[in-house]
């Protein structure tokens, strides 16, 4: 359900995508295009829940309305290009986790083969993003530097505000849907080894400022990641232990 009604946000998404990157030329088929095929994902995902009645389909047009009336906007100004660039890679690769290992758990090979399809989907967008955010990093190095360091420390995925999102995001940690240490391991640390982020030389001060900035966030996380891992375990234990 959450990953549903994340894929219904597609007018704000869709919205924002064509505010950053226009419609001109290629970009105009492109936004048009990523829109379609994440539509796509939506119908599926939806008609596999109805048809299997495993939801109250009232309860989750409720849900699309309310996710959907909220939409959803980008959190800062300036530098949008290569934000949006650097977040929609980051999403992308996350989306494409969490609907891969939301297959894995189902115990069903129809929803493990439809969300293996739709993973694909996310994987091909995520990397013509990130090679677009590599691109940037060779011409701008400083400012795509910044946009990264700025999108990674503020990153949230972009369902927040549907109804019950932080009670499900425990609960996708908690079963390893998607949790702090695929976020840290998964999606961000093979991301930066690919655009060779801690290898560059031709950052500047600025560059530099913001690389330093990273490292930083990344120990915390690291520290942030053990200690929920910790705190799972025990938690998982003594679910056990009363069983």
């Amino acid at each position: 359900i959450t990953n549903l009604l994340t894929e219904d946000n597609l007018p704000s998404y869709h919205r924002e995508l064509a505010d950053t990157f226009g419609f001109d030329n290629a970009w105009g088929t492109w936004v048009g295009r990523w829109t379609a095929e994440e539509n796509r994902h939506g119908i599926v995902l939806r008609d596999y829940l109805v048809v299997t009645r495993a939801v109250d389909p009232v309860a989750l047009e409720e849900a699309r309305m309310s996710h959907m009336t909220a939409g959803i906007a980008k959190p800062e100004k300036g530098s949008q290009f290569l934000k949006g660039v650097a977040y929609v890679t980051l999403q992308e690769l996350a989306t494409r986790i969490s609907h891969r290992n939301t297959g894995a758990l189902c115990d069903d090979p129809v929803a493990d083969r439809m969300l293996a399809r739709i993973a694909a989907d996310e994987n091909l967008h995520m990397i013509f993003y990130r090679k677009l955010c590599a691109a940037a990093l060779d011409l701008t190095p400083d400012e795509a530097m910044r946009a990264i360091t700025d999108v990674i420390l503020r990153f949230q995925m972009p369902g927040l505000n549907q109804p019950n999102f932080r009670r499900n995001a425990v609960l996708l940690a908690k079963h390893g849907v998607y949790d702090l240490r695929q976020h840290l391991d998964v999606v961000l640390r093979p991301t930066l080894r690919i655009w060779r982020i801690f290898e560059r030389t031709d950052f500047g001060p600025e560059g530099e400022i913001a690389r330093d900035e990273l490292h930083t966030y990344l120990l915390d996380l690291e520290v942030k990641a053990a200690r929920f891992e910790e705190q799972r375990d025990r938690a998982l234990a003594r679910a056990a232990a009363r069983v």
